[in-house]
């Protein structure tokens, strides 16, 4: 759903909060929130747009209830690994986890959807897509019978693979030892480039490729950057239109509690998707300067390899899409082209 700043506003107004009208919603938040809620918000990552998000939650959620509620962030895998949170989320120890769309892939085949390229084309086209009315709507109905539902679904940085020998064709890719984050999809299209895909959570990550275990890193391109893989390797193949969406699940459970407080928790987020949007296309400038800073180089495929690397990929992710995600691709095919 694409709230504006405006929509926002008006939204917060209503329950009392922008203005000093309102004041019967006031006193029913007051008493929703008496004896003040603790949120748990965790993501693997740090220093980028997944723990940027989590702090802007956290700032807007404890701002709209003066207090009552308070969100800790939790960035860098201190509660443990992707799978780890998302199983805290669905038992309700854990409010909100923020990961990359693949590893959600085993609690929900249908965040497949996800990691199709070719659909997103740029960061801030990829913002219109997922915050597209129809979009939302179809993310909204994930996974809702697993305890969770989709609080937010962001571009985060365009994929690229850092790798100990450079990747500049498509032959490259043989037998590489690459790693990607949990997503089913996304271990068939590295296994038809030839690659030897291995799933890791970031945490795990770093050590692994210092010490040989892997060949090569598949992620979002502002990771590289944060976690200074500069250090270990120089080279940094862009993929074409492949972009790393990160979503944020939240317990229906504990939004249930709220009662009428839940919409303003809505609110934050929504607010948080437009603030964090616009620092992600920053930080994803920011990031390439760095790299570069740092000695990094980043190989782009020639536009016939680029041609071919789609050719590839997409109709190996499709044939790997259920029934139901085929529908879910088709709605992100139109917000995708309706935002060209």
């Amino acid at each position: 759903m694409t709230v504006s700043r405006r929509a926002v506003v008006r939204a917060l107004t209503g329950f009392g909060i922008a203005t000093g009208f309102g004041l019967t919603n006031l006193g029913m938040m007051g008493r929703a929130w008496a004896q003040g809620v603790t949120m748990k918000l965790t993501t693997t990552a740090s220093n980028d747009l997944d723990s940027k998000w989590l702090t802007l939650l956290k700032r807007n959620v404890e701002a709209v209830s003066n207090g009552k509620i308070v969100a800790n962030v939790y960035p860098a895998s201190q509660l443990g690994s992707a799978d780890t949170t998302i199983e805290g989320v669905t038992m309700g120890t854990v409010e909100v986890a923020m990961n990359a769309s693949g590893t959600y892939e085993g609690l929900e085949p249908r965040f497949a959807v996800l990691s199709v390229p070719g659909v997103i084309q740029g960061m801030a086209q990829g913002a219109k897509v997922l915050s597209d009315p129809d979009v939302r709507k179809m993310l909204g109905t994930i996974a809702r019978d697993k305890g969770v539902e989709v609080l937010t679904a962001l571009a985060h940085s365009p994929v690229g693979i850092v790798s100990r020998r450079p990747i500049a064709t498509l032959a490259d890719f043989k037998g590489l030892k690459i790693r990607v984050p949990g997503s089913p999809l996304l271990i068939e299209q590295l296994k038809e480039l030839g690659a030897s895909p291995i799933a890791m959570s970031l945490g795990e990550v770093l050590p692994a490729f210092q010490n040989g275990t892997i060949d090569g890193v598949y992620a979002g391109t502002t990771i590289f950057s944060a976690l200074k893989y500069y250090d270990i390797s120089k080279n940094l193949t862009l993929l074409p239109s492949t972009f790393v969406v990160i979503v944020g699940l939240v317990n229906s459970d504990f939004m249930k509690s709220l009662g009428t407080s839940e919409a303003l928790v809505r609110d934050a987020a929504a607010k948080a998707d437009i603030e964090g949007a616009s620092w992600g296309e920053g930080d994803v400038t920011n990031a390439r300067a760095l790299w570069e800073k740092n000695g990094g180089k980043t190989l782009i495929l020639s536009d016939d390899e680029a041609r071919r690397y789609l050719d590839i990929v997409v109709p190996t992710a499709l044939r790997n899409l259920s029934k139901a995600t085929r529908a879910d691709y088709d709605v992100l095919k139109a917000a995708s082209a309706k935002y060209a």
